[in-house]
């Protein structure tokens, strides 16, 4: 399935009418915290460090193990589902805390062989943790993985693993897009089967919702300047979304709502999800002061990016509109050297 290019721009010129008309108003502001990892330098000891999205205040900071990637390599290194979440970007593992009242308690570290940790993703049924060489499932309560499959590639270039109904999908950015089936049991039951008909380029975010992947390329091998999005259902491409914007990247959803960051153009994509696809798509639902940006997360009407402005990692809070577009809320400095990942809490309650 195609989206026509008619309903984008329908929809482009409805919600940029509704913007100028005033009819398009923000979600209330919710109290809540955004998090990512920062450390001096890729190597070092990272530290997870949360703050309140409109003060800017700390509210946590967890002292973890060495980092393994920089900002721009990988995506999802920030997971939570329920009452857990999932850090990745670990040398020689992953770590799983509880939140309780906001606050993240219980770590318990699973184990990856001493390979690091770059991406999760977390289920009813337990986590899966993406190394540089396999995706590995981890049983609720288990801390070693019950199932694991190696990745198509495995050159190194592994960014994300994400879930769908059936599938297991991880990217490698030098092209790969591949999928894992899933038992009923969350387990990987198959081995890696790449997706068909998706263009050649560089995949390093991706998100899952109900039985899609939505896959940002970010630079198509038939002209690097140029990115589009492609919609996966199984084991093939159900629709693809030409975009204008530069370097897609980084993608999540939060109540049938997708956003992707586009480092190259500065600016954030959203779209309402259908059962097949993109029902709408904005190009650029907000536009982001700095030098670049990576992760997003999506959570109770905010949109959180981790982004580069004035040389320092920062992460930048927006709100949704009642239409595809995004209201800038705060801006909030990581403090610093580096920082990777953008995860949406709750609020820490006393």
């Amino acid at each position: 399935m195609h989206l026509k290019q008619s309903s984008i721009f329908v929809a482009v010129a409805s919600a940029a009418l509704a913007v100028v008309s005033g009819t398009a108003q923000a979600r209330t502001p919710v109290s809540a915290q955004i998090c990512s990892l920062g450390s001096a330098a890729v190597g070092n000891q990272g530290t997870l460090i949360c703050k309140n999205v409109l003060t800017g205040a700390t509210t946590q900071s967890i002292a973890l193990g060495l980092t393994v990637a920089d900002a721009g390599g990988i995506g999802g290194s920030l997971k939570s589902h329920g009452d857990r979440v999932l850090v990745t970007n670990q040398v020689g593992g992953a770590v799983l805390f509880r939140v309780s009242d906001g606050y993240l308690r219980s770590p318990v570290i699973l184990q990856t062989n001493e390979e690091g940790s770059l991406s999760g993703a977390l289920s009813d049924r337990g986590a899966y943790v993406l190394t540089g060489t396999s995706v590995r499932f981890y049983r609720n309560g288990q801390l070693t993985p019950s199932s694991g499959q190696p990745l198509l590639r495995g050159d190194g270039s592994a960014a994300e693993v994400t879930l769908t109904d059936h599938y297991a999908y991880v990217s490698e950015k030098n092209g790969s897009l591949e999928a894992f089936p899933l038992g009923r049991d969350g387990s990987l039951v198959g081995g890696a089967t790449a997706v068909a008909g998706i263009d050649p380029g560089v995949i390093v975010g991706i998100a899952g919702h109900d039985d899609l992947v939505i896959a940002p390329i970010a630079h198509l091998a038939s002209n690097p300047g140029q990115s589009e999005i492609s919609v996966v259902v199984g084991l093939g491409q159900a629709q693809r979304v030409p975009t204008k914007e530069v370097a897609a990247c980084w993608t999540n959803n939060d109540d049938g709502e997708e956003c992707v960051s586009n480092p190259g153009s500065m600016t954030v994509s959203c779209g309402q999800l259908g059962a097949n696809g993109f029902a709408s798509y904005t190009s650029a639902a907000a536009s982001l002061v700095g030098e670049s940006m990576f992760d997003i997360d999506m959570r109770d009407g905010l949109v959180g990016v981790q982004a580069i402005h004035g040389g320092a990692p920062v992460m930048v809070i927006l709100g949704r509109t009642s239409g595809d577009f995004l209201t800038f809320m705060s801006e909030v400095p990581v403090g610093t050297a580096k920082a990777a990942g953008a995860l949406l809490l709750p609020p820490v309650s006393r």
